[in-house]
């Protein structure tokens, strides 16, 4: 005997099909759509076969999974872009995007792009005449720190960041590379390191959270300093309940004389039996005149758990400046220098090292050995 609720399910997604199958009847599941004057354009595109369409409340939700080949159509290196994935007429939850750093693409070369993202579209849409899906260029990012795009999901300071990151990274193991220190560099690419693996931690923003009726308690903040930080934070409080964090306040000083418009907060949670957690960050538009002090309040809620859902109990906080943005569009990153003055714990050490290009360049040391390593770092630091 099948049940009612299992016959309305089943109605209900054979509705969410019939809807989708009218709304795309000839007509394009995506379409990738860039300016003519792009100096990166779309030379093929395809979905995958793991794309789905299913009932998600009063919409359909979108599982794309799609594979893109692009082109560096321009005369400059490309070091990373962001593209935007959205489907038409949505609310928010139906807008994504997809940041590919690390790419050192140079003019006339093709690179592959994977998108693989959730979105959602109500059933009452009509018939249109564009696809279910476009995919467009946010920003393109190069390796003169120049950019293209209209930015806006103002992803340009986030591609600087993996891409002085990148740098940083690069020429820390072509340093090690040159003075032959292969157990260092094994280490630093996590082969062999295995008492060094690092937690899973989910970190979520919530603006709208409800209060609800949990108790919530003050908790001051501590911090963390690096040495050549031009911002540095000098203290902070929450308000903390469980695993949520409410309006934290973090006192801030410009410690350069350079104007200052942004800072990205980063955070370590510590649990109840003592251990730290890198938290992710979080960025801040403060704007800091020379040798000035501010403070950096945050209205949403900041929840944390750990990577199989369950939620991490709070025994104490610590912020830091994880990134710096100056008046006139330049960026302060912390060096391996700052790293290692800050903190003892080899697992934090590895977080705050843990780098997009540094992933990349340990699967190709997976796959390729030295020597595919020695050919990829002296390709892009000759």
């Amino acid at each position: 005997m099948v049940s009612s609720k299992r016959t309305g399910a089943a109605l209900l997604f054979c509705f969410a099909l019939g809807a989708f199958a009218q709304n795309t009847e000839g007509g394009r599941w995506l379409d990738v759509d860039f300016p003519r004057d792009s100096p990166v354009l779309p030379v093929t595109f395809s979905l995958g076969p793991a794309t789905t369409v299913r009932p998600l409340g009063a919409s359909m939700g979108l599982d794309l999974h799609a594979s893109l080949l692009l082109r560096n159509t321009g005369s400059k290196t490309i070091s990373g872009l962001t593209l935007r994935v959205e489907a038409q007429d949505l609310n928010p939850a139906g807008k994504g995007s997809v940041t590919v750093p690390s790419l050192q693409v140079r003019p006339g070369e093709f690179f592959p792009v994977s998108i693989n993202l959730r979105l959602q579209r109500p059933f009452s849409l009509g018939k249109n005449e564009g696809a279910v899906v476009q995919v467009s260029l946010d920003c393109a990012l190069f390796a003169d720190f120049s950019s293209y795009g209209p930015d806006q999901l103002h992803s340009r300071r986030a591609l600087m960041v993996y891409e002085l990151q990148a740098r940083r990274d690069r020429l820390y193991l072509s340093e090690l590379l040159r003075a032959g220190l292969w157990p260092r560099i094994r280490e630093e690419l996590n082969f062999g390191s295995q008492d060094l693996h690092l937690p899973q931690l989910g970190f979520e923003l919530l603006r709208d959270a409800a209060t609800g009726v949990r108790r919530e308690s003050a908790l001051p903040v501590g911090t963390m300093s690096f040495p050549s930080a031009p911002v540095q934070a000098t203290s902070g409080a929450a308000q903390v309940a469980g695993n949520e964090v409410r309006a934290p306040r973090i006192e801030v000083k410009n410690m350069s004389q350079r104007p200052v418009r942004g800072v990205d907060m980063g955070w370590i949670v510590r649990d109840e039996q003592g251990r730290d957690f890198m938290a992710g960050s979080v960025p801040s538009q403060v704007k800091l005149n020379g040798v000035e002090a501010g403070t950096i309040t945050e209205s949403g809620t900041l929840r944390f758990s750990r990577g199989a859902g369950q939620p991490l109990m709070i025994g104490a906080l610590l912020a830091f400046v994880n990134d710096v943005e100056f008046a006139d569009g330049k960026l302060w990153i912390p060096s391996r220098s700052d790293i290692e003055t800050a903190t003892n714990d080899p697992l934090l050490r590895r977080a705050l090292t843990n780098s997009p290009e540094q992933q990349r360049l340990a699967e190709i040391y997976r796959r390729k050995g030295r020597s595919g390593l020695e050919d990829e770092l002296k390709r892009i630091n000759p």
